[in-house]
C-alpha cells in the first residue's frame, strides 16, 4: 500500500479554500473548459444505501429497517468458514459474516465503543464485527469471511492506472482469545489475529494482496488500535496492460472475540475520481481522490447539480489528510442551499471538473437525506419525536398531522421538550402485539417550509397472561422472594447463553462452588433483586439515585464463593406476583450479563416468556410488557446469568407516570410479592405438550393448522426469525398464506 489517509483534522487546520464560485462564475465556467465532452473515470461505486434493509434479528436493539445479510447484486458470500454458520449456533447471526447495516444503528447495538467515530461512514455500511458475533453462542472456531465484489470491465485501462478507494473504521485485537471455546496453538495459546485483507485478480488470474490491516503488533502491516478509526484508503491496484476483467474480494480473518472492521464508499477507476457523496438536510460534500499524479484542475471550475439543476454557490476545498503520503489529497466540491430536502429522500448529484491533463470529468453519485422523525411504541401509545437540526427547526405552533396506515389520526398532545417536539397519540384500545405500521407527519418548519416524512416501526411486543394461571388476588402469602445462586469454578463451555446457565441451574455442568452459608432449605430468602457482585453502584437504583431511586445495591447471595470467586455465576428467583388489577404492565430487567423473565406454575415455569436478553452485556436495561386480562397472583420466574467481568441484576416495573418501582419494593406502585400461595396451584400450568397435530392443506389453498398444549402461535417469513404473534389464534386454525414462504411455532 503506498498511499492512504486517516481521519479528517479539524476545520480549518489542513484545509486550503481554493474557491467559492458564484453563479456568474459558474456561468463563465461553463462557457470554457466543462463545455467539452466530459468522460466518467469510475468504473465501479458502490455505497450500500440502495440495499433493502430489513428489522434486527437477534441484536436487543428493535429496527423495522436497520440489517441484512443480502449483499448487492452480484456480489458473493463466502461464509463456508464460519463457525456453526446456517444453525443455531452461528453466534448474533446479524454478524455471522460481512453483512450490511444502518451505521448508526450498528452503533448503538453494539453499545458504540468507538464505533460512532467513523465520520466517513453513512447510513448503509458494510460491517464484519467479531465483537458482536460473540454475544452469543457459536460453534468452536475464528470468524473468517469474504465477500466477492462482481466483475469490474477494466478493458482499455493503461497499466498500472487503478486504484480502488474506500472509507474504513478499523479496530483490532489479537493474541487474547484461548481456552475451550477458542481453537489454540500446539501449546495451547491463543492464536486469533484479526486480519482485514483486499485481493485483487485480473481475468481469472490468482489473487493477489493489495490491502493488509494486521492485528500483530510484530508484522510490517500492523494496523494500530484507535489510529485507524476513521480512515480513507486510496491503494493502486497495479493492473497489467491488456487486462480486461478484474475481480476484488474483501475478508475478515481469523479472528474471536475482537473489535471490527467496516468499509463504505468503496470507487473504483482511473484518478482523479468521485469516491463518494454525502449529505445533510441542506448540504452536499463531494470528495475527489487524487492518487498516481493525477490531481483536479479546480482553476478551471467545477460545477455540482442536485437533482438535475445546477446549484450556487459552489465551495472547492483540498485537505492533505495524511502528513506522511503528499500525494494523498481529497478535492472537497460542497454546495449549502436554504431548503431543506425532502427528508429520507435520495438526492441525486453531479459533479463535472477538469483534471490536470485537460481532460472534462463528469461523476454521478447520490446520498440520502437525513430524517427528522423517530417512532415509539407502548401497547397503547405511539410517540413520534421531530427532532431539529443545525438547519431545520420545527415550527410546532403549525400544529403536526398524522396519519396511521394511510387514515388521518388526532395527537393526543404535541409539546416542545428543549430541541424536540414530542407527538403522542393514546390508542382507543391496544395495539396489536408485534404489528407493523406506517406513520406519516407533516409539519412546518421554522422559515415556512411544509415537510412530509413516513418511518415505518414496528409495535411494541407483549404476552398476554393465560387466565388459568392465576389464583385470586390475596392467596399470596410470606412476603419476599426465593433465590437460587449457582456458581462455576470454570467458564461455561457453550458460554453466555440463556441454555448453558439452565444446565447451570440443573447441576449438569458440576456442583456449586458459592457460599451457602446463607441458605434456608437450598434458597436464599430475599425481598427485592437489586444485587452487584461487589455491592457497588449499577443499574437505576443506586445510593446515589435520586427519589425513589435512591436504593442501596447488595451483594449477590453466595458471592464471592469459598474459593473467593465472582464469575460464572447463574441466579434464578420465583415468586408469587400479586397483579392488583386487569392492565397493561410494563416491566424491566437491568443486567451483566443475560437473563429471562417467565410466568407458570410449579409445574411448568416457563409456561410463558415475557422478556430476555440471551447473551453477554455492560449493565443495561431491557425493557417488556405483558397484558393481565384478570387480577390475581401468578408465579413469576426470573433466571439471570453472568459470565465473566462485571454482574449485576435488578428487577422493576415502570408507573404510567415513569417513575419506576421494585418488584417487592417500597416505591409506589410496586408489585406485591410472595414467597408461597395459600391454594393450591391452578391447573393453567399443566405439561401438556406443545405440538401441531395436523397441518392440511385445503383444496382452496388455505391450511388448517391444529395442535394441542394451548401457548401462543406465532409467524415469520424466516425459519430463524424473527416471530410474531398471530392475534387471537386458537386451535384449529385456518388461513390462507400471504408470502411465499411462512413458519409458525407454538410457545408458551
Amino acid at each position: 500500500m503506498i498511499m492512504k489517509s486517516t481521519s479528517i483534522k479539524e476545520p480549518g487546520v489542513r484545509r486550503q479554500l481554493l474557491s467559492a464560485i458564484a453563479a456568474s462564475l459558474i456561468a463563465t465556467a461553463m462557457q470554457g473548459s466543462l463545455q467539452a465532452q466530459a468522460v466518467s473515470n469510475r468504473l465501479f461505486a458502490e455505497n450500500f444505501d440502495s440495499l433493502p434493509l430489513g428489522p434486527n434479528r437477534e441484536e436487543a436493539l428493535a429496527g423495522l429497517e436497520v440489517w441484512t445479510g443480502t449483499p448487492p447484486s452480484g456480489w458473493v458470500l463466502d461464509n463456508s468458514a464460519m463457525p456453526g454458520f446456517g444453525t443455531a449456533l452461528d453466534g448474533i447471526v446479524e454478524w455471522a459474516g460481512w453483512t450490511f447495516a444502518n451505521k448508526d444503528w450498528w452503533v448503538r447495538a453494539a453499545g458504540n465503543q468507538r464505533r460512532a467515530e467513523w465520520a466517513f461512514g453513512d447510513n448503509t455500511v458494510m460491517i464484519a464485527d467479531p465483537d458482536e458475533w460473540d454475544d452469543a453462542g457459536h460453534a468452536k472456531g475464528l470468524f473468517n469471511s469474504y465477500i466477492t465484489l462482481p466483475a469490474i470491465n477494466v478493458k482499455g485501462a493503461a497499466a498500472n492506472s487503478l486504484v480502488v478507494a474506500f472509507d474504513s473504521t478499523w479496530r483490532p485485537e489479537a493474541f487474547d482469545d484461548g481456552g475451550a471455546n477458542w481453537p489454540v496453538n500446539e501449546t495451547g495459546g491463543p492464536i486469533n489475529h484479526q486480519n482485514g485483507v483486499v485481493d485483487a485478480s485480473f481475468d481469472g488470474g490468482a489473487n493477489k494482496r493489495v490491502v493488509d490491516f494486521d492485528s500483530d503488533s510484530q508484522s510490517p502491516n500492523f494496523h494500530k488500535d484507535i489510529d485507524f478509526i476513521n480512515e480513507s484508503v486510496v491503494v493502486p491496484l497495479n493492473n497489467p496492460a491488456g487486462a480486461t476483467t478484474m475481480n476484488l474480494r474483501f475478508g475478515m480473518l481469523t479472528a474471536a472475540n475482537d473489535w471490527w472492521w467496516a468499509v463504505d464508499n468503496i470507487a473504483v477507476g482511473v484518478p482523479p475520481l468521485l469516491s463518494s457523496v454525502t449529505g445533510n438536510g441542506v448540504a452536499v460534500t463531494n470528495r475527489i481522490v487524487e492518487a498516481l499524479g493525477k490531481t483536479v484542475n479546480t482553476a478551471a471550475g467545477m460545477t455540482v447539480s442536485l437533482n438535475g439543476k445546477v446549484t450556487t454557490p459552489v465551495e472547492v476545498t483540498r485537505e492533505l489528510v495524511n502528513d506522511n503520503y503528499p500525494e494523498s489529497e481529497r478535492v472537497f466540491v460542497s454546495h449549502t442551499g436554504t431548503q431543506v430536502f425532502a427528508p429520507r429522500s435520495k438526492v441525486t448529484v453531479t459533479v463535472r471538473f477538469t483534471d490536470n491533463t485537460g481532460r472534462v470529468v463528469e461523476e454521478n453519485g447520490s446520498f440520502i437525506a437525513p430524517g427528522y422523525l423517530s417512532v415509539s411504541t407502548t401497547p397503547k401509545v405511539i410517540t413520534a419525536v421531530l427532532t431539529d437540526a443545525a438547519w431545520m427547526t420545527v415550527k410546532d405552533s403549525a400544529g403536526v398531522k398524522l396519519e396511521l396506515n394511510g387514515a388521518s389520526i388526532t395527537a393526543t398532545s404535541v409539546t416542545r421538550v428543549d430541541n424536540t417536539v414530542v407527538v403522542r397519540y393514546v390508542s382507543p384500545s391496544l395495539i396489536p402485539s408485534g404489528s407493523r405500521h406506517t406513520l406519516k407527519a407533516t409539519y412546518t418548519t421554522a422559515t415556512g417550509q411544509e415537510l412530509t416524512e413516513t418511518v415505518g416501526f414496528t409495535a411494541a411486543t407483549y404476552a398476554t397472561l393465560s387466565a388459568e394461571l392465576a389464583t385470586a388476588v390475596g392467596t399470596g402469602t410470606e412476603a419476599g422472594m426465593n433465590w437460587r445462586t449457582h456458581q462455576l469454578a470454570a467458564a461455561r463451555p457453550a458460554g453466555t447463553v440463556l441454555s448453558a446457565a439452565e444446565s447451570q441451574l440443573a447441576g449438569a455442568l458440576g456442583a456449586s462452588e458459592h457460599d451457602a452459608s446463607g441458605e434456608v432449605g437450598g434458597i436464599f430468602k430475599i425481598d427485592y433483586v437489586n444485587f452487584d457482585q461487589a455491592s457497588a453502584e449499577a443499574g437505576n437504583f443506586k445510593a446515589s439515585g435520586l427519589g425513589e431511586l435512591a436504593v442501596n445495591d447488595e451483594g449477590i447471595p453466595g458471592i464471592p464463593g469459598i474459593n473467593g470467586g465472582l464469575d460464572n455465576i447463574a441466579g434464578e428467583v420465583l415468586t408469587f406476583v400479586e397483579i392488583p388489577a386487569a392492565g397493561v404492565y410494563a416491566m424491566v430487567v437491568n443486567s451483566d450479563d443475560g437473563f429471562q423473565v417467565s410466568v407458570g406454575t410449579t409445574n411448568n415455569v416457563k409456561s410463558q416468556v415475557l422478556g430476555e436478553f440471551n447473551g453477554g452485556r455492560g449493565s443495561s436495561d431491557t425493557q417488556f410488557y405483558f397484558e393481565a386480562t384478570k387480577a390475581g397472583v401468578y408465579l413469576f420466574r426470573l433466571l439471570w446469568m453472568e459470565g465473566g467481568g462485571g454482574a449485576n441484576v435488578e428487577w422493576f416495573t415502570v408507573n404510567a407516570d415513569g417513575t419506576r418501582a421494585l418488584v417487592n419494593g417500597t416505591q409506589a406502585g410496586a408489585l406485591r410479592t410472595f414467597r408461597r400461595r395459600t391454594v393450591a396451584e391452578p391447573g393453567g400450568g399443566s405439561t401438556t405438550p406443545l405440538a401441531f397435530s395436523s397441518i392440511v392443506r385445503n383444496a382452496n389453498g388455505s391450511i388448517t393448522l391444529t395442535w394441542t398444549g394451548g401457548g401462543t402461535l406465532q409467524s415469520s417469513a424466516s425459519i430463524k426469525g424473527p416471530w410474531t404473534d398471530v392475534a387471537g389464534a386458537t386451535s384449529p386454525l385456518t388461513l390462507t398464506p400471504d408470502q411465499a414462504s411462512q413458519f409458525a411455532r407454538v410457545r408458551r
